[in-house]
Parts: C-alpha cells; sequence; structure tokens
C-alpha cells in the first residue's frame, strides 16, 4: 500500500506524536508498504525552527526507508492562543497544497491533534478520492478545555461540532486507549470503526535500561538521590507540586526536570525559592540522552494534573520509562493509575499533593527493596508492551479501510 501520514510533529521533534508515529512509519515500511510523511518544519515546543531547516516551502528528506515533507508552518515562541492557532492553520493550509500535488495513496493516515490535522485528513481524502483513518492521540476539545487553553463557550461548541464532524467522516478510527476509545464511540455514528491502538516502548529503550549508568559523565551528583521527570514541560503534566516536594525533601535530593514546554519558566521561578540545587532543568535534548539521564537517576517521576478527563490518556513517558529499570514515582489519575496498580509498576500517589510525593521519593531511597521490585515489575510489563507489537492492529485498520472503499 501506499500510506500517507499526516501529523503537524515528526521527527527529530521530541514530543509525543513522533515517538508515536515514527516506529509505525518505519514498521509498516519495513513490511512492503510505502509511507510518505507531511508535517512541519521542525519547531516544536520552542517555537523555534531547528538549525538545518527552514528557507523552502518544502523540505524533503528520508528517513528509516520513509520519506518526509517537512513543510512551512508559522513559528513562534509566543504562547498566546491565537498565536497556537496560527500555527495550526499554517501547517494545515501547506500541507493540504502538498498532499494534492502528491502521488495518490492508497489510504491516509492523519494524527491529531491538533484538530486541525483531521480536517487536513478529509481535505486530502476528498482530493484523492481515498480513505483516512483518523488516529486520536489526545482528546480535543476536551484536553484543552480542562487546561485552560479554551475558554470561549462559541470556540468550545464549533470545535466539539467539528470533532464529531470528523468521526463521522473518518473510514476507521484508532486511538490509543479503553477510555478514548469509549468518548470516541459516545459520539460517532460507528462504534465498530473505533479501535484500540496502545501506546507503548521500542527496543531501544529496553536497551538504554540495561546500560551502565554514567553519572560522571552527565554531570550528576553522587552524593544526592536523583529523581527525574523528561517529558513535555507543559500545563497538564503539574510539575509546579514536584517542584514544592523537592523544596520538602531538602539537600540529599535532585529533582532533575529533561524537557521543554510553556510551564518552565514558571517552574524555573518556583525553583528559584528554594534551597540552591534542590531543582535543575536541562532543557530539550534527544531522545538517547534523556534516556542516559534516566538510566543515571535513582527514581523517576510521571505525573498529570488531577482532573478526571486526563486520567483517559496513558501518557507514552511511562512505557518508557518502565523500560528504563529505575522505580517510578506515578502521580496521576485515571488510567495510568488503574494500570500501575494492577503490574505494580510503581509508588502511587495522588496527583497534586506535595507532601504525598516527598513522602514516595523518601521512600524508595530509604527502602532497596521495594525500589528494585518496582523497576524489576516495569520492565517485564515494558518488554510486554512494545509499540512495534501494534503494527499488526495499524496496518488490518488500513488494509481494511482500502477495501471497504474500494
Amino acid at each position: 500500500m501506499r500510506i500517507l501520514l499526516l501529523s503537524q510533529y515528526f521527527t527529530p521533534e521530541v514530543t509525543a506524536a513522533p515517538v508515536r508515529l515514527h516506529p509505525f512509519a518505519a514498521g509498516l515500511v519495513a513490511r512492503g508498504h510505502h509511507v510518505e510523511v507531511i508535517c512541519e518544519v521542525p519547531s516544536h515546543p520552542r517555537g523555534v525552527i531547528q538549525a538545518g531547516y527552514g528557507g523552502r516551502f518544502i523540505d524533503r528528506r528520508r528517513l528509516d526507508g520513509f520519506e518526509v515533507s517537512y513543510v512551512w508552518t508559522r513559528a513562534s515562541p509566543s504562547r498566546r492562543a491565537r498565536d497556537r492557532l496560527a500555527s495550526y492553520a499554517s501547517y494545515a493550509m501547506t500541507a493540504s497544497v502538498v498532499g494534492a500535488l502528491r502521488r495518490s495513496p492508497d489510504a491516509i493516515f492523519a494524527s491529531s491533534p491538533p484538530l486541525s490535522v483531521g480536517a487536513l485528513g478529509t481535505v486530502a481524502a476528498a482530493r484523492h478520492r481515498v480513505p483516512w483513518v483518523f488516529d486520536v492521540r489526545d482528546l480535543w476539545p476536551e484536553a484543552a478545555v480542562v487546561l485552560g487553553e479554551l475558554d470561549n463557550p462559541r470556540a468550545v461548541r464549533v470545535a466539539e461540532w467539528l470533532e464529531r464532524r470528523l468521526y463521522a467522516s473518518a473510514t476507521a478510527i484508532t486511538t490509543p486507549t479503553e477510555p478514548f476509545r469509549e468518548h470516541i464511540v459516545a459520539r460517532c455514528d460507528d462504534a465498530s470503526k473505533v479501535h484500540v491502538l496502545a501506546n507503548g516502548t521500542t527496543r531501544r529503550w529496553l536497551e538504554a535500561g540495561s546500560a551502565d549508568p554514567d553519572r560522571e559523565g552527565l554531570g550528576l551528583p553522587d552524593d544526592r538521590f536523583v529523581w527525574t521527570y523528561a517529558g513535555n514541560v507543559g500545563l497538564s503534566q503539574d510539575l509546579d507540586t514536584a517542584v514544592a516536594a523537592a523544596g520538602l525533601l531538602g539537600g540529599e535530593f535532585l529533582l532533575l526536570i529533561v524537557g521543554e514546554g510553556p510551564a518552565r519558566a514558571r517552574l524555573e521561578q518556583l525553583a528559584a525559592e528554594l534551597a540552591p540545587g534542590s531543582v535543575r532543568f536541562t532543557g530539550l535534548v534527544e531522545a538517547s540522552e534523556a534516556a542516559r539521564l534516566m538510566r543515571a537517576s535513582n527514581a523517576l517521576l510521571v505525573s498529570l494534573a488531577p482532573a478526571a478527563a486526563l486520567g483517559k490518556a496513558v501518557p507514552i513517558k511511562l512505557y518508557d520509562c518502565c523500560a528504563i529499570g529505575r522505580p517510578i514515582v506515578l502521580a496521576a489519575p485515571g488510567e495510568p493509575r488503574r494500570i500501575a496498580e494492577r503490574d505494580r509498576l510503581a509508588l502511587i500517589v495522588d496527583p497534586g499533593e506535595p507532601a504525598g510525593l516527598a513522602e514516595a521519593v523518601r521512600s524508595l531511597r530509604d527502602d532497596r527493596d521495594l525500589a528494585q521490585g518496582l523497576a524489576a515489575n516495569a520492565r517485564s510489563f515494558a518488554a510486554r508492551h512494545l509499540r512495534e507489537d501494534q503494527l499488526d492492529v495499524l496496518e488490518s485498520v488500513l488494509v481494511a479501510a482500502s477495501r471497504q472503499a474500494a
């Protein structure tokens, strides 16, 4: 099959979208399919175009056997709603032009958020008269409303209308969790077309979890218990609670925050009020570097804000943290908590409570047997949940969609 994959965010950006989609694209190619990706010129999450890209309307490159067309998109470091919307709209417009000029695929796989990528999928499918599969990585506009990013009642109604229209338009829908599937089914005209395409880790992360820790080479102190958060530094991660917990733990501990995002500036202000050395920020690093930092840590943090809607998602970072072989503290509601309790993957605390989080981190330092047991359980879980294992699901959905439209 010829498959056109549409996603605003993709490699080399270090976000959840490429982490989910790159292994799928490479896996489909390995099975003999032709895959082309159309994504924005790399600029997320900083809003600044990465060195070596830009200057052209289309920058075509080849990664792991598939083609990638990086298209011009309005990039801005501003976090204002109108600037984010301008970015979404510019990508949708340029990608629609580029997609229209490409050879007709057999199927289109459009991955959201933002929701505008779904609209792009309908346009491209109509242009080429082919089926399209809507990959819903996060529930929009619900997540945006919960985080306060979308609070205009009229805009919310329009977004909800668009959400339902896209569900109805898609030939098939994939989504990473059962709670997401239930949400979509409640708004969809055909429940049979909604499929769970779960997240997972990769063999590279499992290999990283077997490597010898290199604290000295990474500049991490040997005389502190290092607990690390690695991922998007955004509103939904509730890292304010982690910084507050760092203040309660004192000088024997170090909270390492690896990543970039809109909440970083505020978190740095909060950390500046604590004892020096309580919190350290690395900024954005390559995935391989993040894995080395995580492996060299004593414990890892996976956190989400205490909102029921956010608990429908299982962050990809949970699977990768499990693969690293370090004990995990999970401060999240809903589905992540259910999975962690079922498989004893992590020490679980209620989100939004600094004292409870600090106590959990301290207990992992003081109880080595507990820490080792959780890490072993997590490694076993990660080995059973690989992203490439979901290729059978994805391939069958794409083939079925193509046959249905034939």
